[in-house]
């Protein structure tokens, strides 16, 4: 089980990286191999929109002509069972690290065969051998988790990146909120480590689904 963390914090030490320590662990604890992108350290260049990868809807990985870090980050996402994904909220949305991130997986890990009444081209995921799983881990400096619903389309924009491109289904969120005032809460760090535990356990339940024989009839 190979669990892919995505983490768009730049703060090595900051609390989006403790959360994402603390979900890894104990995903890593109940037996999945973490192997984790800090976003902030690699060589991802912004999308030039050349539209490459959307004249390319048939492609395993949609075609980039961008040289840098994401023509191996890829072909890791298309092998992942499962993903913890992470961001500080700025003005509500995700962070530009991860904003940029997005983008170049939009057609790449996502294909334009998607469609919507007469509009063609929506992302649709590429990734389509397996279902995969998500968990996502926002944190804001000062919004209150409790008005979460005012301040946190980072986390949708988290599930939408699981959703069109990785093909994963998320079971889980956190938000973390008022860390600039009050710190980080010890509670969410309890919550973190819950997240990795049940993306394991979503995984772990769907793999051996999968490795059963289907049943004529079966809906």
């Amino acid at each position: 089980m190979n669990i892919v963390v995505i983490n768009a914090s730049p703060r090595k030490e900051g609390a989006v990286s403790t959360l994402v320590d603390a979900a890894s662990r104990s995903a890593s604890e109940k037996g999945a191999a973490i192997e984790r992108l800090d976003l902030a350290g690699l060589n991802i260049r912004h999308c030039s929109f050349c539209m490459a990868c959307y004249r390319d809807p048939d492609s395993p990985i949609g075609k980039c002509p961008l040289d840098d870090d994401m023509k191996w980050i890829l072909p890791k996402l298309k092998a992942a069972d499962g993903f913890i994904i992470a961001t500080q909220v700025s003005s509500g949305h995700a962070n530009a690290i991860f904003k940029t991130f997005f983008e170049r997986c939009a057609y790449t890990a996502g294909s334009s065969k998607g469609k919507l009444l007469w509009i063609k081209g929506l992302p649709v995921p590429r990734f389509i051998d397996r279902r995969r799983f998500a968990v996502t881990i926002a944190a804001a400096g000062g919004m209150p988790a409790w008005l979460r619903m005012l301040c946190d389309i980072a986390t949708s924009q988290m599930k939408e990146l699981a959703k069109r491109s990785l093909n994963a289904r998320v079971v889980g969120t956190l938000y973390a909120g008022e860390i600039t005032h009050k710190g980080l809460k010890q509670k969410d760090i309890l919550k973190a480590g819950r997240l990795g535990e049940n993306l394991v356990s979503a995984i772990s339940k769907a793999q051996q689904y999968q490795g059963q024989p289907t049943m004529k009839g079966a809906i």
